[in-house]
């Protein structure tokens, strides 16, 4: 065991965040935190890790150092990039020689997507994104057994991700870790922690694993809660009958005794069942919550699929520029009506400029892009700019010419129900904006949808409700997501973004996913001059591991260690032995 809590509570300002909240973490453990927007998990991590004080509970002392990754992490803002890597680095290997130092701190850097022009730039100038990727640096060189790590996907593209991925797989660490990348929770973490005002509930398995649980109990509550309502219903109809029998056969009695004796035997029958209706109502269940369904009438109200060109969008030789710059060029595809596609790549390769041109926001283009006029194109920026702060909800859903009761019946399919629909906009959370932008564009008319990142800022019940809503939407959509499980959940077809080119895949995420793979797999590495870079890139990498052979203890992890500085170390004689041969 490495930690234990139990009884935490915590309040600001009168009002309790969460309480009665305990966890024990064993060793090996990869626990990943999950809640709504609100609901305390930073709170809990920044008390775990001494940052905060509980208002009521204990923590148990942490029989091993820790390390933590802040949503915001903190950095020395006098130093370069460089500088403060070096001198972490120089805390966890303090007895190895600088010019192995600084390999490895400049190996990590690069690992996970810091560019070189950065590290001469002093952390202070550095954006959340990049002080996350720093701090991630620190992470790989971290000889702490147990991490936590408050959002480490935020702001990472896909290869950061995946590095990110492998790197928490391949190491012994134990991790807690608090993430709304389910995708990420999915391939990651042993255990889930459910999080709410009451407490913290464990399951075991994924966050997949997680929601099968979840789904399972819900139908179990329901189905004994309609029992235990039939069980109330049907005592209540027997002691009304008892009840008339009572009377019946009291007012008969008179001085009858054996019709006396009889009324006595129906009050009796009658009390033991009103006790039993008090100890049913005494325990009686909360009633479940119903999930409400996806108004499927209301989401294609103006959808008509014959009325829809089978193709509605076709593109030829694209291409962008600002500044002289190319972003993007000699792009050709086109869009069918079935098409839920999704666009992605690296950070910075274009995917938003391609929405926007797509959705006739950017007409400064080289190429051609004819759009059927046929659809109406309803465009989601990532910016949620046009919401008005002094309205409601409802009044801004409402701006739409919808229908009060369907506005009402889409805004409780995304989670805001009863009075919640009143809120002014000015008081919601980033990630409640962005649902009252979508039931907007459902409810606007749209028949085809442009999305730049539709679930930012958003819990994962509020994912899900985003997912559900799309799932039921009969015509073409054409998203940006980094959320690789609302990617799987939703498309039929990738666009894939990079160096100014696009790559296609039919087929869903797990089909590009294989399909990508084998494809950089097999280009190899082409010429000489990226095999000499590759060579440096695996002379460095083969350094850090050296150095860090030498300071691990534990056998398990030495042995994994070993494996891999052999399996790096055969690679880097094949290449060497390919760049002599050519």
């Amino acid at each position: 065991m490495l930690l234990e809590f139990n009884g935490l509570a915590k309040s600001y300002n009168g009002k309790t965040v969460f309480s009665n909240a305990g966890g024990i973490i064993y060793r090996g453990d990869r626990i990943g935190l999950i809640g709504a927007n609100g609901c305390g998990k930073t709170t809990l991590l920044n008390i775990l890790t001494g940052r905060e004080s509980p208002d009521a509970g204990r923590i148990g002392k942490p029989s091993s150092p820790f390390f933590y990754l802040e949503q915001i992490p903190r950095v020395n803002g006098n130093n370069t990039v460089l500088a403060e890597i070096l001198q972490y680095a120089e805390k966890e290997f303090y007895n190895t020689p600088p010019s192995v130092l600084d390999s490895m701190a400049k190996k990590a850097l690069s690992r996970t997507g810091l560019a070189e022009s950065l590290f001469a730039q002093v952390t202070n100038s550095l954006s959340g994104g990049e002080k996350t990727k720093l701090a991630l640096a620190k992470a790989h060189l971290s000889s702490c057994e147990l991490m936590i790590l408050d959002e480490p996907t935020n702001h990472l593209d896909t290869d950061g991700l995946e590095w990110l991925e492998d790197f928490l797989l391949t190491g012994s660490k134990t991790l807690l870790l608090v993430s709304h990348d389910r995708f990420f929770l999915d391939r990651v973490v042993t255990k889930i922690w459910e999080m709410t005002p009451r407490g913290i509930t464990c399951y075991e398995g994924n966050y997949t694993a997680y929601r099968q649980q979840k789904q399972n109990e819900e139908a179990y509550s329901r189905k004994e809660y309609e029992k235990q309502q039939r069980a109330i219903k049907h005592l209540q109809e027997v002691i009304t009958r008892q009840n008339d029998r009572y009377r019946s056969a009291h007012k008969a009695a008179g001085q009858h005794d054996f019709y006396r004796a009889k009324a006595k035997k129906q009050a009796k029958v009658m009390k033991a069942k009103a006790s039993e209706l008090a100890r049913l109502e005494k325990e009686k269940r909360e009633k479940p919550k119903h999930p409400v369904s996806p108004a499927y009438e209301i989401i294609n109200n103006w959808y008509t699929a014959a009325k829809m060109p089978a193709i509605i969008a076709h593109a030829d030789s694209l291409g962008k520029f600002y500044g002289g710059k190319s972003i993007f060029r000699e792009i050709s595809f086109s869009l069918r009506r079935q098409d839920k596609a999704a666009v992605i790549g690296p950070n910075g390769s274009g995917k938003t400029t391609l929405l926007r041109i797509i959705a006739q926001k950017d007409r400064d283009y080289e190429g051609s892009l004819r759009v059927s006029p046929a659809v109406k194109i309803g465009y989601f920026s990532q910016e949620l700019d046009h919401l008005h702060d002094q309205a409601s909800i409802l009044e801004e859903v409402l701006t739409t010419g919808a229908p009060a009761k369907d506005a009402r019946l889409l805004l409780a399919c995304l989670l805001f129900r009863g009075d919640d629909v009143h809120k002014k906009i000015a008081r919601l959370s980033m990630g409640e904006k962005g649902r009252v932008a979508f039931a907007r564009l459902i409810l606007s008319g749209a028949t085809f949808l442009v999305l730049d990142e539709p679930t930012n800022h958003m819990d994962v019940l509020s994912r899900e409700s985003i997912e559900d809503v799309l799932a039921a939407f009969a015509g073409p959509v054409l998203f940006v997501s980094h959320d690789r499980y609302f990617i799987r959940s939703l498309a039929n077809r990738i666009f894939y973004l990079a160096a100014g080119q696009l790559q296609q895949y039919d087929g869903g995420y797990d089909a590009y996913l294989s399909l990508h793979r084998r494809r950089r797999e097999t280009s190899g590495v082409k010429d000489g001059q990226e095999l000499a870079d590759e060579i440096r890139r695996l002379e460095n990498e083969l350094a850090f591991l050296g150095g860090r052979l030498d300071s691990i203890t534990d056998e398990n992890e030495k042995a994994a260690a070993t494996a891999e500085f052999l399996a790096v170390a055969r690679k880097l004689n094949e290449y060497k032995a390919r760049l002599g041969s050519s």
